[in-house]
């Protein structure tokens, strides 16, 4: 079965490359380029010599992919753009989906589109059979006349690339044309009510997210347009339209975490709380995009963490709450951060992910070690974790802890780009009570410092006292 890699290009030398090396392999790399006056040809030469010029741009994106297609001989098609790559070994996950295609008579197959930066995801039909019935519609904003529903493991990642600068207005240009033109076109609304809130012109924004609901028919489209509609209210600090319309995408996916997320910011404490936790019994199931997927970070992030965090005296007030539950007994805190917490506890011992943990912790019996290696842990009186369950696999971490012992551990209400998760009262009881017998909690606000007492604030830190079951 032949593969070939299809690409329209101009002016992408700044990224061309790194994508042709993770295509270098398939049967043919077929590059129609659309007047480039930099170093695109001669790069792409280095890979193929299937290089066609004879395209005159003509402000649609799916004449061009059409055209360029025409160029193809393979069985199969892989469309990639310039600012995009290929996972490793990703020729082994494409033979093996054209494979399980052919056999269960699809004809197209929905790769996971992966965002470089913020790891935001999709699905995408990027891999197609080569036939009359599959063609590129629509001048922006592509997609195929027809696809099949299913799901494989090939990802592609999309980057920025330095020729959008060049122009860059051309999609909302393209989309205000379509518009002109056809202005009952449905999801050339959709994203031209994007662009303007790209460009925080929510004004003009609001209005195109009105037209594109009068006629909005795609479950996941609609439910993000109304999102996006609740975002622009925000921003005019419209709060009572922004929850009205933030409930409508809630209603037609009750499972849209990033809707729920953002309740939990439109709302007051009472209720921002329960909308939280709301957002972490969701899985995102049948969004458009999933955004902010998190993973978790390696070593070396922390090394960069600690590098960068001095002062941890926001932490006095359940450093010191800590030390007093815990008393003289033998202590072991587990990813210790910077070790402050042996300033508060006579008997200290940790360890962490971290190396530069250990060099700011002079005289602290700390050690580099692994958070899953059931070996860190020994025998301790006491096993406590500071911000810690919210970085990790957080049930694998408290099953290192033998039964009976008991736990003392700090979690985070408020997101940030490095929680897998965040917490409420009620999220802490649904999330351990089956490992945990939770004892107590004690919630301090941010106060100029975490406080126990003092005015209640949206962000707080919630220190949890249990026992493992």
């Amino acid at each position: 079965m032949k593969i070939s890699v299809v690409m329209i290009v101009k002016n992408e030398e700044g990224c061309l490359e790194q994508c042709l090396k993770t295509v270098k392999g398939f049967d043919e790399i077929v590059i129609c380029d659309t007047g480039s006056t930099d170093k695109t040809i001669e790069i792409a030469k280095k890979y193929t010599d299937k290089i066609f010029t004879d395209y005159s741009w003509e402000g649609s994106f799916c004449k061009a992919r059409n055209h360029a297609l025409t160029k193809a001989t393979g069985d199969w098609v892989l469309s990639i753009d310039a600012d995009e790559t290929l996972e490793p070994k990703g020729l082994k996950k494409v033979r093996k989906g054209v494979e399980f295609a052919e056999k269960h008579n699809q004809k197209t197959i929905n790769c996971i589109m992966v965002a470089n930066v913020s790891e935001d995801e999709f699905l995408f039909p990027r891999l197609f059979k080569r036939c009359p019935e599959v063609y590129w519609k629509k001048d922006i904003h592509n997609y195929l006349s027809m696809t099949d529903d299913n799901k494989s493991d090939i990802r592609i990642t999309y980057r920025y690339s330095s020729a959008h600068e060049v122009d860059p207005d051309r999609s909302l240009n393209i989309l205000k044309k379509v518009m002109k033109e056809k202005p009952d076109s449905i999801r050339e609304a959709f994203y031209l009510a994007r662009e303007y809130f790209y460009r925080k012109d929510y004004i003009t924004a609001i209005y195109w997210h009105k037209d594109y609901l009068t006629r909005a028919n795609w479950a996941p489209e609609w439910a993000e347009g109304w999102l996006m509609l609740s975002r622009c209210y925000w921003e005019l600090d419209k709060a009572d339209e922004a929850k009205d319309a933030c409930l409508k995408a809630i209603k037609i996916n009750a499972d849209f975490k990033e809707a729920m997320l953002f309740m939990s910011e439109l709302c007051g404490p009472k209720n921002s709380a329960k909308w939280l936790e709301y957002a972490q019994l969701s899985n995102s199931n049948d969004v458009l995009t999933v955004r902010g997927k998190i993973k978790e970070h390696d070593s070396k992030y922390y090394d960069k963490l600690f590098t960068d965090s001095k002062d941890m005296s926001r932490y006095y007030h359940i450093y010191n709450k800590i030390g007093k539950i815990v008393q003289d007994d033998k202590v072991l805190d587990i990813g210790c951060g910077l070790a402050n917490l042996k300033n508060f506890v006579k008997n200290y011992y940790g360890f962490d992910f971290s190396k530069k943990t250990i060099k700011k912790s002079k005289g602290a019996n700390v050690w580099v070690g692994n958070a899953y290696d059931q070996g860190n842990y020994g025998d301790f009186d006491f096993y406590v974790m500071t911000e810690v369950l919210e970085h990790v696999d957080d049930y694998r971490v408290l099953k290192n802890i033998p039964n009976g012992k008991r736990i003392i551990f700090s979690v985070p209400s408020f997101p940030d780009e490095s929680h897998l998760r965040v917490y409420t009262e009620g999220l802490i009881h649904k999330r351990y009570d089956e490992i945990l017998d939770i004892k107590n909690i004690t919630r301090f606000d941010w106060n100029d410092g975490w406080r126990q007492s003092g005015k209640q604030t949206k962000n707080y830190i919630l220190l949890a006292e249990g026992m493992r079951r």
